[in-house]
Protein backbone atom coordinates (compact mmCIF):
# COMPACT_ATOMS: atom_id res chain seq x y z
CA UNK A 1 0.00 0.00 0.00
CA UNK A 2 1.45 3.74 -0.87
CA UNK A 3 1.94 5.10 2.88
CA UNK A 4 3.67 8.87 2.94
CA UNK A 5 5.21 9.55 6.35
CA UNK A 6 8.20 11.42 8.39
CA UNK A 7 9.97 9.02 9.22
CA UNK A 8 11.59 11.43 12.05
CA UNK A 9 7.89 12.25 13.18
CA UNK A 10 7.69 8.55 13.59
CA UNK A 11 10.89 8.22 15.73
CA UNK A 12 9.98 10.95 17.72
CA UNK A 13 6.74 8.84 18.96
CA UNK A 14 8.64 5.58 19.09
CA UNK A 15 11.04 7.11 21.21
CA UNK A 16 8.78 8.79 23.48
CA UNK A 17 6.85 5.56 23.69
CA UNK A 18 9.68 3.44 24.76
CA UNK A 19 10.85 5.99 26.92
CA UNK A 20 7.34 5.50 28.68
CA UNK A 21 7.25 1.73 29.13
CA UNK A 22 10.85 0.57 28.09
CA UNK A 23 9.61 -1.99 25.43
CA UNK A 24 10.35 -2.12 22.09
CA UNK A 25 8.01 -0.65 20.13
CA UNK A 26 7.70 -0.96 15.86
CA UNK A 27 5.26 0.31 13.26
CA UNK A 28 4.81 -2.03 9.72
CA UNK A 29 2.79 -1.53 6.70
CA UNK A 30 -0.07 -3.48 5.77
CA UNK A 31 2.69 -5.78 4.05
CA UNK A 32 4.00 -6.30 7.65
CA UNK A 33 7.45 -4.90 6.77
CA UNK A 34 8.76 -2.74 9.79
CA UNK A 35 8.95 0.89 8.44
CA UNK A 36 10.62 2.17 11.85
CA UNK A 37 11.00 1.21 15.25
CA UNK A 38 12.77 2.11 18.38
CA UNK A 39 15.45 0.69 19.85
CA UNK A 40 16.52 0.04 16.22
CA UNK A 41 17.89 -3.74 16.79
CA UNK A 42 15.87 -6.39 17.95
CA UNK A 43 17.10 -7.35 21.99
CA UNK A 44 20.09 -9.65 22.40
CA UNK A 45 17.52 -12.20 23.31
CA UNK A 46 15.85 -12.61 20.39
CA UNK A 47 19.21 -11.95 18.10
CA UNK A 48 20.81 -14.69 19.56
CA UNK A 49 17.68 -17.04 18.72
CA UNK A 50 17.92 -15.49 14.93
CA UNK A 51 21.23 -16.13 14.36
CA UNK A 52 19.88 -20.16 13.91
CA UNK A 53 18.39 -20.28 10.26
CA UNK A 54 15.84 -22.70 11.38
CA UNK A 55 14.75 -20.54 14.59
CA UNK A 56 14.97 -17.26 12.47
CA UNK A 57 12.01 -18.82 10.15
CA UNK A 58 10.24 -19.96 12.77
CA UNK A 59 10.53 -16.54 14.35
CA UNK A 60 9.29 -15.03 10.90
CA UNK A 61 6.27 -17.44 11.04
CA UNK A 62 5.32 -16.86 14.36
CA UNK A 63 5.23 -13.17 13.66
CA UNK A 64 3.33 -13.41 10.25
CA UNK A 65 0.89 -15.49 11.97
CA UNK A 66 0.64 -12.98 14.74
CA UNK A 67 -0.26 -10.64 11.88
CA UNK A 68 -2.22 -12.51 10.24
CA UNK A 69 -4.78 -13.22 13.30
CA UNK A 70 -4.63 -9.48 14.25
CA UNK A 71 -5.77 -8.43 10.76
CA UNK A 72 -8.51 -10.68 10.34
CA UNK A 73 -9.95 -9.74 13.97
CA UNK A 74 -9.15 -6.10 13.32
CA UNK A 75 -8.38 -5.50 16.39
CA UNK A 76 -5.57 -5.77 19.49
CA UNK A 77 -3.78 -8.92 19.63
CA UNK A 78 -1.66 -9.83 22.30
CA UNK A 79 0.07 -13.42 21.99
CA UNK A 80 2.92 -14.82 23.55
CA UNK A 81 5.96 -16.19 21.07
CA UNK A 82 7.24 -19.42 20.44
CA UNK A 83 10.18 -18.58 22.50
CA UNK A 84 8.60 -16.99 25.32
CA UNK A 85 7.93 -13.24 25.03
CA UNK A 86 4.68 -11.83 24.96
CA UNK A 87 4.08 -8.96 22.52
CA UNK A 88 1.49 -7.10 21.34
CA UNK A 89 -0.07 -6.19 17.84
CA UNK A 90 -2.84 -3.25 17.11
CA UNK A 91 -4.00 -2.23 13.42
CA UNK A 92 -3.57 1.24 12.43
CA UNK A 93 -6.44 2.24 10.53
CA UNK A 94 -7.53 4.85 7.39
CA UNK A 95 -11.41 5.24 8.20
CA UNK A 96 -12.45 1.01 7.50
CA UNK A 97 -8.91 0.19 5.78
CA UNK A 98 -5.94 -1.34 7.42
CA UNK A 99 -2.76 0.70 6.83
CA UNK A 100 -0.47 -0.68 8.99
CA UNK A 101 0.41 -1.90 12.61
CA UNK A 102 2.05 -1.12 15.69
CA UNK A 103 4.14 -3.97 17.47
CA UNK A 104 5.53 -3.78 20.67
CA UNK A 105 7.02 -6.46 23.42
CA UNK A 106 9.65 -8.66 23.33
CA UNK A 107 8.73 -8.74 27.28
CA UNK A 108 8.34 -11.53 29.44
CA UNK A 109 5.04 -11.96 31.64
CA UNK A 110 5.69 -15.68 33.55
CA UNK A 111 5.33 -16.05 37.08
CA UNK A 112 7.63 -19.37 36.85
CA UNK A 113 11.06 -18.08 35.33
CA UNK A 114 13.23 -21.50 36.17
CA UNK A 115 10.26 -23.40 34.78
CA UNK A 116 9.77 -21.06 31.37
CA UNK A 117 13.93 -21.41 31.02
CA UNK A 118 14.06 -24.93 31.36
CA UNK A 119 11.20 -24.97 28.71
CA UNK A 120 12.73 -22.83 26.26
CA UNK A 121 16.12 -24.01 26.29
CA UNK A 122 14.67 -27.93 25.88
CA UNK A 123 13.37 -26.52 22.52
CA UNK A 124 16.54 -24.81 21.65
CA UNK A 125 19.23 -28.07 21.85
CA UNK A 126 18.33 -29.28 18.68
CA UNK A 127 19.58 -26.09 17.26
CA UNK A 128 22.39 -24.00 16.74
CA UNK A 129 21.92 -21.56 19.51
CA UNK A 130 24.76 -20.32 22.30
CA UNK A 131 22.28 -21.44 25.52
CA UNK A 132 25.11 -19.66 27.35
CA UNK A 133 24.73 -16.43 26.04
CA UNK A 134 20.99 -17.02 25.50
CA UNK A 135 20.77 -17.71 29.36
CA UNK A 136 22.59 -14.47 30.25
CA UNK A 137 20.02 -12.31 28.05
CA UNK A 138 17.04 -14.62 29.58
CA UNK A 139 18.15 -13.56 33.01
CA UNK A 140 18.19 -9.40 31.82
CA UNK A 141 15.17 -9.81 30.39
CA UNK A 142 12.40 -7.46 32.27
CA UNK A 143 9.65 -9.54 33.56
CA UNK A 144 6.34 -7.00 33.89
CA UNK A 145 2.88 -7.88 34.86
CA UNK A 146 0.16 -8.67 32.14
CA UNK A 147 -1.56 -5.87 32.95
CA UNK A 148 1.16 -3.45 32.15
CA UNK A 149 1.37 -5.37 28.75
CA UNK A 150 -2.83 -4.47 28.67
CA UNK A 151 -2.16 -1.37 29.71
CA UNK A 152 0.88 -0.50 27.19
CA UNK A 153 -0.98 -1.89 24.57
CA UNK A 154 -4.14 -0.14 25.00
CA UNK A 155 -1.85 3.19 25.11
CA UNK A 156 -0.79 1.58 21.78
CA UNK A 157 -4.13 1.44 20.25
CA UNK A 158 -4.53 5.57 20.86
CA UNK A 159 -1.48 6.21 19.30
CA UNK A 160 -2.62 3.85 16.24
CA UNK A 161 -5.04 6.15 16.24
CA UNK A 162 -3.07 9.64 16.51
CA UNK A 163 -0.90 8.47 14.02
CA UNK A 164 -3.70 8.69 11.03
CA UNK A 165 -5.41 11.60 12.77
CA UNK A 166 -2.41 13.36 13.27
CA UNK A 167 -1.16 12.69 9.09
CA UNK A 168 1.82 11.02 10.84
CA UNK A 169 0.93 8.31 8.45
CA UNK A 170 -0.76 9.11 5.44
CA UNK A 171 -2.10 6.82 2.81
CA UNK A 172 -2.03 8.21 -0.50
CA UNK A 173 -5.01 9.81 -2.01
CA UNK A 174 -5.17 7.74 -5.41
CA UNK A 175 -5.60 4.39 -3.42
CA UNK A 176 -7.51 2.05 -4.61
CA UNK A 177 -8.41 0.68 -1.58
CA UNK A 178 -9.76 4.10 -0.33
CA UNK A 179 -11.17 4.99 -3.16
CA UNK A 180 -13.35 1.96 -2.67
CA UNK A 181 -14.03 2.58 0.97
CA UNK A 182 -15.12 6.11 -0.35
CA UNK A 183 -17.83 5.03 -2.96
CA UNK A 184 -19.22 2.24 -0.44
CA UNK A 185 -19.50 4.67 2.22
CA UNK A 186 -21.38 6.92 -0.14
CA UNK A 187 -23.63 4.08 -1.51
CA UNK A 188 -25.20 2.48 1.53
CA UNK A 189 -28.47 2.42 0.93
CA UNK A 190 -27.61 0.95 -2.86
CA UNK A 191 -27.02 -2.78 -4.12
CA UNK A 192 -23.45 -3.10 -3.22
CA UNK A 193 -22.72 -5.93 -5.34
CA UNK A 194 -19.33 -7.00 -6.59
CA UNK A 195 -19.85 -6.14 -10.63
CA UNK A 196 -21.45 -2.72 -9.53
CA UNK A 197 -17.97 -2.27 -7.89
CA UNK A 198 -16.23 -3.84 -10.45
CA UNK A 199 -17.80 -1.80 -13.20
CA UNK A 200 -17.19 1.41 -10.94
CA UNK A 201 -13.45 0.80 -10.74
CA UNK A 202 -12.73 -0.89 -13.96
CA UNK A 203 -11.46 -4.05 -12.29
CA UNK A 204 -11.93 -7.86 -12.62
CA UNK A 205 -13.63 -9.93 -9.37
CA UNK A 206 -9.90 -11.61 -8.68
CA UNK A 207 -8.49 -8.03 -8.05
CA UNK A 208 -11.52 -6.71 -5.96
CA UNK A 209 -11.05 -9.75 -3.74
CA UNK A 210 -7.18 -9.38 -3.61
CA UNK A 211 -7.89 -6.01 -2.53
CA UNK A 212 -9.88 -6.81 -0.03
CA UNK A 213 -7.66 -9.43 1.56
CA UNK A 214 -4.81 -7.47 1.51
CA UNK A 215 -6.23 -4.34 2.41
CA UNK A 216 -9.45 -5.12 4.22
CA UNK A 217 -8.34 -8.54 6.07
CA UNK A 218 -11.40 -10.16 5.14
CA UNK A 219 -13.92 -10.46 1.99
CA UNK A 220 -15.35 -7.41 0.46
CA UNK A 221 -19.20 -8.43 1.58
CA UNK A 222 -17.75 -8.57 4.96
CA UNK A 223 -16.11 -5.36 4.34
CA UNK A 224 -19.42 -4.22 3.41
CA UNK A 225 -20.96 -4.87 6.28
CA UNK A 226 -18.67 -3.70 8.38
CA UNK A 227 -18.69 -0.55 7.15
CA UNK A 228 -22.82 -0.71 7.65
CA UNK A 229 -22.35 -1.81 11.11
CA UNK A 230 -19.86 1.52 11.59
CA UNK A 231 -22.11 3.90 10.23
CA UNK A 232 -25.43 2.33 12.07
CA UNK A 233 -23.20 2.63 15.57
CA UNK A 234 -22.71 6.38 14.56
CA UNK A 235 -26.22 6.54 13.53
CA UNK A 236 -27.36 4.94 17.28
CA UNK A 237 -24.97 7.26 19.36
CA UNK A 238 -25.36 10.38 17.74
CA UNK A 239 -29.05 11.06 16.60
CA UNK A 240 -32.40 9.92 18.08
CA UNK A 241 -33.61 7.92 14.44
CA UNK A 242 -35.63 5.04 14.73
CA UNK A 243 -33.98 2.10 14.94
CA UNK A 244 -35.87 0.55 11.39
CA UNK A 245 -34.60 4.12 9.78
CA UNK A 246 -31.33 3.78 10.88
CA UNK A 247 -31.33 0.35 8.51
CA UNK A 248 -32.84 1.43 5.87
CA UNK A 249 -30.28 4.76 6.10
CA UNK A 250 -27.36 2.17 5.82
CA UNK A 251 -28.79 -0.07 3.35
CA UNK A 252 -30.51 -2.98 5.38
CA UNK A 253 -33.76 -2.70 4.85
CA UNK A 254 -35.08 -6.07 6.94
CA UNK A 255 -35.09 -4.51 10.31
CA UNK A 256 -35.07 -8.04 11.91
CA UNK A 257 -32.31 -9.07 9.69
CA UNK A 258 -30.41 -5.63 10.65
CA UNK A 259 -30.89 -6.63 14.21
CA UNK A 260 -29.54 -10.01 13.76
CA UNK A 261 -26.54 -9.12 11.99
CA UNK A 262 -25.97 -6.33 14.46
CA UNK A 263 -26.14 -8.70 17.69
CA UNK A 264 -24.11 -11.41 16.14
CA UNK A 265 -21.36 -8.70 15.44
CA UNK A 266 -21.37 -6.51 18.50
CA UNK A 267 -23.10 -9.24 20.93
CA UNK A 268 -25.70 -6.42 21.61
CA UNK A 269 -28.91 -5.32 20.04
CA UNK A 270 -28.80 -1.96 18.40
CA UNK A 271 -31.51 -1.23 21.16
CA UNK A 272 -29.05 -2.04 24.17
CA UNK A 273 -26.21 -0.60 22.20
CA UNK A 274 -27.56 3.14 21.71
CA UNK A 275 -28.57 2.25 25.60
CA UNK A 276 -25.05 1.66 26.79
CA UNK A 277 -23.26 4.64 24.48
CA UNK A 278 -25.66 7.23 24.97
CA UNK A 279 -24.84 9.72 27.71
CA UNK A 280 -27.53 11.00 29.93
CA UNK A 281 -29.12 14.61 28.79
Amino acid sequence: MNLLFNINDLKNLLVDYYNLTKMRIAIFDDGFHEIASYPDRLSTYCRIIRNDVAMHKKCTLCDYNAFIQCKQQKSLHIYACHAGLTEAIVPIFADQTIIGYIMLGQVLTTKDRHALWHEISESMKAHDVDLTALKIAFDNKRNVHQNVINSSAHMMKICASYLYSSHKLVLKKDSLPQKIDVFIGENLRNDLSVPLICNQFQIGKTKLYDIANQSYGMGIAKHITQIRLQRAKEYLMDTDLPIYEIADLVGIYDYNYFTKVFKKETGVTPKDFRKGNTLPV
